[in-house]
């Protein structure tokens, strides 16, 4: 079995739901037809979970959590540069080997594809495992997720292209729906995964106009992110070159900085943060020591096939919460109204 290509309003107002039922909050109107045959316990230092459900069809959807108001979850969220898209990374004493792309010049977001990475790789909870014991081979999978969830949702798809110990595409069909999705990699990733998966029109993301969410993280594109040949790498006017030159020691100091801050400083303040903005859960929160390289770069961007929609400002109390635009019950609402029921 394959999925048909392309944005089915039906497919995505479903999977929608699903990923609002995973994250617990207001739901919007249920999907019928869906059953729940795994609920994965909590997952990792970054409070993981996910979801695995079955439709009437036959068809299966692995549905990712968004962030919670939680001090690993929201540490997920923080811990906000960039990594090579293939590598090891150290947790504690466990080395990691992953692959996110097959562009070498990729990088992902680190807190969130070390998410990504518990929750494939968890030896009882985890997808990788849960997908070879409950789906047989030939099955369609949907991928999907809100928020935190739905940058995962695209590095999850990108793994079981790539990931060594993942199953092939000869098992699974896959095909991917993503709300409110903050920026998962750099645009080399977000490349690599609509030539992958987008442009055979199989993975998709939804974004409301007025959600700050993916906007997320701050993004700022250095002269190193620009692709080469270029006018400021060819040099071939005078003038230009002695600009270059004398910007030079800038962009190194820049390039630094962003390597350092990362490895000095963002881990420990990322974890302070998260436990001042959830205390409850503070306590939970075990020291999470990591090593890995770091990309000299802040260059995010949002990967998939966008379904823009266009929402008007907030009214009254709704201005009292700043997630009003970022809700799934908003995304439901806006899609119903603006994009056609097949």
């Amino acid at each position: 079995m394959t999925f048909n290509s392309g944005f089915d309003l039906d497919e995505a107002l479903d999977l929608l739901a699903l990923s609002a039922i995973v994250e617990g909050g207001d739901v919007p109107p249920q999907p019928t037809g869906w059953n729940m045959i795994f609920d994965s316990a909590v997952i990792g230092p970054f409070t993981e979970k996910w979801q695995l459900w079955k439709n009437a069809s036959g068809s299966y959807a692995i549905v990712l959590r968004g962030t919670v108001l939680d001090a690993g979850s929201i540490l997920e969220d923080l811990i906000s540069f960039l990594a090579p898209a293939n590598g090891r990374v150290t947790v504690g004493h466990v080395q990691i080997d992953y692959s996110f792309a097959a562009d070498s010049i990729a990088s992902v977001h680190f807190g969130f594809a070390l998410g990504t990475l518990f929750l494939l790789k968890d030896p009882t909870e985890g997808i990788l495992v849960q997908l070879a014991n409950r789906v047989a081979p030939g099955s369609t999978i949907y991928i999907a997720g809100h928020s935190q969830g739905a940058a995962m949702a695209m590095l999850l798809r990108s793994y079981l292209e790539y990931g060594s110990e993942a199953p092939n595409d000869r098992e699974y069909s896959y095909k991917t729906y993503a709300y409110a999705q903050p920026k998962p990699g750099n645009d080399h990733y977000a490349a690599d995964f609509g030539s992958k998966f987008s442009n055979s029109g199989l993975a998709f993301r939804v974004t409301n106009s007025l959600d700050w969410v993916p906007q997320m993280p701050f993004t700022i594109e250095l002269a190193g992110d620009i692709n080469t040949p270029n006018p400021l790498s060819v040099l071939t006017n005078p003038r230009l070159a002695m600009i270059i030159a004398g910007l030079k020691p800038l962009f190194d100091t820049a390039h630094q900085v962003i390597v350092d801050h990362t490895r000095q400083r963002l881990q420990p303040k990322a974890v302070t943060l998260a436990q001042r903005m959830s205390p409850a859960t503070a306590d939970q929160l075990a020291p999470l020591g990591f090593d890995v390289a770091v990309t000299p770069s802040l260059n995010f961007v949002n990967a998939g096939t966008d379904v823009s929609l266009i929402e008007t400002p907030c009214v009254g109390t709704q201005c009292q919460d700043a997630f009003f635009e970022h809700h799934a019950t908003t995304y439901s609402a806006l899609m119903r109204a603006q994009l056609q029921v097949t």
